[in-house]
């Protein structure tokens, strides 16, 4: 509704309605532009998330657990927090080459710090009062990890991979405005240099729907069957 009376209040050329918007998409669905863009920058981030989940996973969970990893990598973590990202970008172009690699590997780091956090305060705050209960009734050590330290560890994990999913997405957009010559931000830029609202509005609004649905359809439904056990006291994704 916003948009449609920010549409109706500015002239076209700064603020294109819904359907000319939504014709502009079409059109470059037709032309095949708009996959081959998309499917650039959803590469790069699935690739940068992928492997900056499972090294901020393996890294928080010994943060978490040993007090001695803890001390050695709590200065780097709290660099990787307050560094700007976008001198991350800058560094690793300057390093690497404007390569995929280049823009893949500042993306990871630039998330991992945040995916260390979460899981290192998910494994501080593991009951161990349940752990031993499970010792003393026997149970395998298989078992105890599977029925009692994943799942009060799970909500953290879950949750700080949609958060991170999320600023991947959006930081992505800045790797290829700086670098790179395919993706949703490097059409942003070009359509921002020809001064053309509705191209940028265009391929902005294609990713925010992309990113809702990944997140609603795919880190919703893992959390829902990750949380499944709960269910009878009415949690939801």
């Amino acid at each position: 509704m916003a948009w449609v009376v920010a549409a109706g209040a500015l002239p076209d050329e700064l603020m294109p309605g819904p359907v000319a918007t939504f014709e502009f998409v079409a059109r470059e669905i037709e032309r095949g532009v708009l996959w081959m863009h998309l499917w650039a920058t959803t590469r790069r981030v699935l690739v940068a998330f992928a492997f900056g989940m499972s090294a901020g996973v393996l890294l928080g969970a010994a943060m978490g657990l040993s007090r001695t990893v803890d001390r050695l990598l709590h200065g780097w973590l709290i660099a990787g927090l307050t560094v700007p990202r976008i001198l991350l970008f800058v560094m690793s172009y300057l390093i690497f080459g404007l390569s995929d690699a280049a823009a893949v590997i500042a993306l990871m780091v630039t998330i991992l710090p945040t995916i260390m956090v979460q899981v290192r305060e998910g494994t501080r705050a593991i009951d161990h009062r349940l752990v031993e209960m499970a010792e003393v009734y026997h149970r395998s050590r298989v078992s105890i990890w599977r029925r009692v330290v994943l799942p009060q560890v799970m909500p953290y994990v879950v949750g700080t991979a949609r958060s991170s999913l999320s600023l991947a997405w959006k930081m992505v957009v800045l790797a290829e405005l700086l670098g790179r010559t395919t993706g949703v931000g490097y059409q942003i830029s070009f359509y921002f240099q020809m001064f053309d609202m509705v191209g940028i509005l265009g391929y902005g609004v294609t990713m925010m729907v992309i990113l809702a649905m990944v997140d609603l359809l795919l880190l919703g439904g893992w959390q829902r069957n990750a949380f499944r056990w709960r269910a009878r006291s009415g949690a939801d994704a």
